[in-house]
């Protein structure tokens, strides 16, 4: 048999699902893929190796199983233009991308690891009195996010915002961006930021789900899943996420009727005390939990612990001198303590106080770098850099 050249409709083809081909690149088990599909955390990337697969981007041509022509799979020749479900793409294809109207060329543009500009020819270059423009910049971001780049993708997003704070769509990608790097809780901040401009947007509204569940407060993530599902019904995510969120309500719920029977036995417990406070904080359930924390260090003095989440209850409900007091025991405890500097350096902030707050976050960033929490650190000193940009601005500087 004549084999003919490939056509705009290969004979053979017979690709992968998106995920399966997720699960290769990223080589983990499907445990792990359907875990972070739950947590809405793939959705950007399945839909640009989707992308791929349905405009032939992704074939032979670029598999990594393609070696001299020959399949090392089937063992046979195959056409550059199939694909079968084996396909892997070689390295420097998994974050190749396409820019908008491009969608029919072959001219594909790859992004520099080392910056955000782009890469030009010896002698060649943008004019000076043509500097790239906010809206290349969020555009530019978007890309360096799908491939996965995630910092830098942020510091794009961050250069549209310090020219446009109310830009919207970077002020939600930079949320999605640092919701993938773990760092919770500026992600919520970007989300709340985001939803004062537009507060009808369902994804919004989802990612802020998401973040909350990873801080753990769940009465609110279930808040913010409902609210998504109210504005746009179909979205699998919301549904998933307020699942989650239902069922961690319901344990917490089952777990203090577990507590108060056990006080009602021995009512001078203070390690009950103290994980019942912890489970009315995730409930948002502030008072009682002030309580309990409290009943907790008439019993244990020493629980640093305790002192800092009491301290993050009076922060909440305004108490910013008595927090402070509950941060200093907490870290007068236990010196080794980032949270409870970071939250220290919180307090500082709101009393007005920022290099108190400069010095805390410092330590908190430190602290967490010994332990390898590097997203932890990055948070504290992005709260770093906000002070010393603002201390210049203030100084004229």
């Amino acid at each position: 048999m004549i084999c003919k050249k490939p056509t705009s409709n290969p004979p053979e083809w017979d690709p992968p699902a998106p995920s399966t081909v997720y699960i290769k690149i990223k080589n983990i088990p499907y445990e792990t893929f359907k875990a972070r599909l739950n947590e809405g955390l793939v959705t950007t990337e399945l839909d640009q190796i989707r992308y791929r697969l349905e405009r032939r981007i992704y074939c032979c041509e670029v598999c990594s199983r393609r070696v001299n022509g020959y399949c090392v799979v089937t063992n046979r020749k195959v056409e550059s233009g199939w694909i079968c479900k084996s396909f892997v793409p070689k390295e420097e294809f998994i974050y190749l991308d396409s820019r908008p109207g491009s969608e029919t060329s072959p001219d594909f543009r790859y992004l520099s690891e080392t910056g955000l500009r782009k890469s030009y020819p010896e002698g060649e270059g943008p004019e000076e009195s043509n500097p790239k423009s906010a809206e290349s910049f969020y555009e530019e971001g978007v890309i360096l996010y799908r491939q996965g780049r995630l910092r830098l993708a942020l510091e794009a997003f961050d250069t549209v915002l310090s020219e446009n704070p109310r830009h919207f769509p970077a002020l939600f990608h930079k949320g999605n961006t640092l919701l993938k790097l773990k760092r919770y809780e500026e992600a919520l901040e970007t989300f709340e930021s985001a939803s004062r401009i537009k507060p009808d947007h369902p994804g919004l509204w989802t990612n802020t789900g998401f973040a909350l569940l990873k801080l753990e407060h769940l009465r609110q993530a279930l808040e913010a899943f409902e609210r998504s599902i109210s504005l746009n019904p179909v979205q699998k995510n919301a549904w998933d996420g307020k699942e989650t969120a239902l069922v961690r309500v319901h344990k917490c719920e089952e777990k203090l009727k577990e507590f108060e029977k056990i006080l009602e036995i021995n009512p001078d417990d203070a390690g009950i005390w103290f994980e019942k406070g912890k489970l009315h904080l995730k409930l948002g359930e502030i008072e009682e939990s002030r309580k309990a924390f409290g009943k907790a260090l008439e019993e244990k003095l020493e629980n640093a612990e305790a002192w800092h989440l009491r301290g993050k209850v009076l922060f909440e409900t305004g108490s910013e001198k008595e927090a402070l007091h509950a941060f200093e025991m907490a870290t007068r405890k236990k010196p080794d303590f980032p949270e409870a500097w970071y939250e220290k350096g919180r307090v500082f902030l709101k009393l007005g106080n920022p290099k108190g707050a400069e010095n805390a976050f410092k330590i908190a960033a430190d602290l967490w770098k010994s332990k390898g929490l590097e997203a932890n650190a990055e948070t504290a000193l992005a709260r770093v850099k906000s002070l010393v940009l603002e201390k210049n601005e203030f100084s004229g500087n």
